[in-house]
């Protein structure tokens, strides 16, 4: 397992010294974050069973292509998706920013994404590869999405590999995570999670979903059910992939944080990561937060995009 040696990464400070996963995590979403620079065509990728995912895409003029995969409740969109898209166009390479099945109500799907679609994005992938021939494919997905990358990875769900891949604050243990979402401050972003796919459920189906719940009812309700899987602790063990990383072969840059409120950063020191992995864990930086006390000259406070500009720049010269 490599380290991360960039000196540009090597002194994370959190801007505040107390309450740290919480303030690391609420203050790398409040804080706005920069729109696109440039203006993306779309495109609907029919998956074999028929659903359908709709990509949005930009042809740089380097032989490099980053395909993007937000997190739980959230879309291409998201604030954390625009900052790593906005770095990759910098550099010139090619975008492909996915909304998983059922992240807009527009797009036919009669499934939903989850931790195991490790086959949707290696149809992104396969994809991408038509679309941007001879060019290296990098795949970067943000919590749970890590989590479906890294199932791609250990080829549990999926065959095809991306060149290099980087994940941000994966859960390795979905159990784990759900219930810590239920304790404690969690209960806020529990809340959050829940009235956001609440929101998207019930435009898809005739389902009653309480007004108020947790993540880990829609698991058993919706997610479990719509899927084929028996309930949500059968979905939680045969999609968690913390057991399996060992088996990945692919270059991966993986980053996470300690104090992370809803990832057990237990399981990352558990797992048998390979040589080839370059992980970075930080003792501060809550849930895709790293949000920094130093200011960078190009990026301000926001310490992932200067990780993830240093990752890009590795991937050029490897």
């Amino acid at each position: 397992m490599a380290q991360n040696t960039d000196t540009r990464l090597k002194k994370f400070e959190p801007f505040f010294s107390f309450w740290t996963g919480h303030s690391q995590t609420i203050l790398g979403h409040i804080v706005p974050s920069e729109d696109f620079h440039s203006k993306f065509r779309s495109e609907i990728l029919t998956l074999p069973d028929g659903d359908q995912l709709q990509l949005e895409w930009l042809a740089g003029e380097k032989p490099f292509t980053l395909s993007l995969y937000h997190g739980l409740g959230g879309n291409a969109r998201a604030d954390y998706i625009r900052r790593a898209a906005n770095i990759a166009i910098e550099l010139g390479w090619n975008v492909v920013l996915v909304n998983h099945r059922g992240a807009l109500d527009h797009i036919y799907s009669k499934l939903s994404y989850h931790s195991g679609r490790g086959e949707d994005a290696e149809a992104v992938i396969l994809w991408a590869r038509e679309k941007f021939p001879d060019t290296k494919h990098v795949a970067l997905g943000f919590s749970m999405s890590g989590s479906i990358l890294l199932n791609l990875l250990s080829k549990r769900y999926g065959t095809e590999q991306p060149d290099f891949a980087v994940i941000v604050n994966a859960p390795l243990n979905l159990g784990r995570s759900s219930r810590l979402l239920t304790k404690g401050f969690s209960k806020i972003y529990d809340f959050r999670f829940y009235q956001l796919l609440k929101k998207i459920i019930v435009k898809k189906e005739k389902i009653n979903l309480p007004l108020l719940g947790r993540t880990l009812d829609l698991d058993e309700a919706y997610t479990a059910k719509v899927n084929g899987f028996l309930n949500r602790d059968d979905y939680y063990e045969k999609c968690s992939v913390g057991n399996y990383v060992q088996m990945i072969v692919t270059p991966a840059f993986i980053l996470t944080a300690e104090d992370d409120p809803f990832v057990d950063i237990a399981d990352y020191y558990k797992a048998q990561w390979p040589s080839h992995i370059e992980l970075t864990i930080n003792k501060h930086g809550g849930h895709m937060g790293y949000f920094s006390k130093k200011a960078d000259p190009k990026y301000g406070r926001r310490w992932l995009d200067v990780y993830l500009r240093s990752v890009f720049e590795k991937i050029q010269i490897i």
